[in-house]
């Protein structure tokens, strides 16, 4: 792969769920990879057994300590993941304070941006909820003290959510909004079943504030593929955000059973993944990229 392609590749934690915020940002420093996508899960708990939705305020020795790991290792910090659900289940100034807190913590890990999932509809209509969105967001930004850091919603299917599923009803919750920080995070295993991502793609433009690039393969929704092991035309979708004039990296989030780094060694240990990530997403954007129309 090329030098070129490797440095906008980005690594999401989940990728290798066992370890430790320093021992990612070693492995994929190591790796020669451009970005890491931190979830907030590790800063909160160090090792992700599952998913829970993050509420926890990030002690500042361990933004320190995290911030002090990643800048050794010489990774970009692509985004951070994840805050919103201003629907519950907790309050809606709970919700919005923490989203503040995570614009402070992003701001002191240098994250491009930071991922947002507005909530569930529970039992309101679209109109309802997408209100209650775009107040919180409103808010949010009025009382930021860190007017740089961008904030990017991220569609996802709708077994996950009954609310924001597809890159166009993002944008709509973005132009309520009107405000230049607030921009999308593409997710392909979530919008290529859509059926309208390259158009949703191009009227997003300059909204796109980063992209995740998993792999799916119908029939199986409960796991985030590698570049190649699903039916998704990635490269088609890569040069398509990147006629946009798109420069960010292009983060991956393959998913397995954590259970599987024990029982399948070999495979699943995290130099291995990481290794398998690096070579697919470098593929995958040599191929994209030497394609791409200036």
């Amino acid at each position: 792969m090329t030098n070129d392609a490797l440095a906008r590749v980005g690594i999401s934690q989940i990728v290798t769920p066992t370890q430790t915020l320093a021992e990612d940002a070693r492995l994929y420093g190591d790796a020669g990879v451009g970005a890491i996508g931190v979830w907030v899960h590790k800063l909160e708990r160090d090792r992700i057994d599952g998913f829970w939705i993050p509420q926890a305020r990030i002690p500042a020795e361990v933004v320190e300590a995290s911030s002090g790991a990643i800048h050794a290792s010489g990774l970009r910090v692509s985004h951070l993941v994840l805050t919103g659900f201003y629907t519950g289940p907790g309050t809606l100034a709970d919700a919005i304070d923490h989203t503040l807190h995570l614009i402070d913590v992003a701001d002191a890990l240098g994250a491009e941006a930071v991922v947002v999932a507005p909530g569930r509809r529970n039992g309101g209509s679209y109109e309802e909820t997408q209100a209650v969105a775009a107040r919180a967001l409103t808010e949010v930004f009025e009382r930021s003290t860190k007017p740089h850091v961008r904030l990017a919603l991220e569609p996802i299917v709708e077994w996950q959510s009954d609310y924001l599923n597809t890159l166009g009803e993002a944008l709509e919750l973005v132009e309520l909004v009107d405000h230049p920080n607030l921009g999308v995070y593409v997710d392909t295993f979530h919008l290529w079943r859509t059926g309208t991502l390259l158009d949703d793609i191009d009227r997003a433009g300059d909204r796109i504030f980063g992209v995740h690039v998993n792999d799916w393969e119908p029939g199986d929704d409960h796991a985030n593929r590698l570049p190649g092991d699903g039916v998704i035309p990635l490269a088609d979708v890569v040069r398509a955000i990147e006629a946009t004039g798109y420069r960010g990296t292009y983060d991956n989030e393959y998913m397995y059973d954590a259970g599987l780094v024990s029982s399948a060694p070999d495979e699943f240990a995290p130099e291995a993944v990481v290794e398998r990530v690096t070579r697919a997403m470098g593929a995958l954007l040599d191929e994209a990229l030497a394609t791409r129309v200036p």
